[in-house]
């Protein structure tokens, strides 16, 4: 959708959007996702991590994830 047209129903009506993780205390925080370096490690698994960005389309509903800094997942 980041070319401006909804894959499902063909719209043109895309919002940018930022998905939020709602907390336990009450606070927001934008979503993450994370690859690890060594995943089975029992401790220091060599994260890395980035925030996510999303396209929602105005007219169905349809959204896309994007890693805001993908580059930043690669070991």
């Amino acid at each position: 959708m980041k070319r401006g047209t909804c894959p499902k129903c063909k719209s043109v009506d895309i919002l940018d959007a930022t998905p939020i993780e709602r907390r336990a205390d009450g606070h927001n925080s934008p979503l993450n996702v994370a690859t690890y370096g060594d995943p089975g490690a029992l401790i220091f698994k060599d994260a890395r991590k980035t925030t996510l960005s999303a396209c929602v389309c105005g007219n169905c509903g349809y959204t896309e994830l994007y890693a805001d800094v993908p580059t930043s997942l690669k070991p």
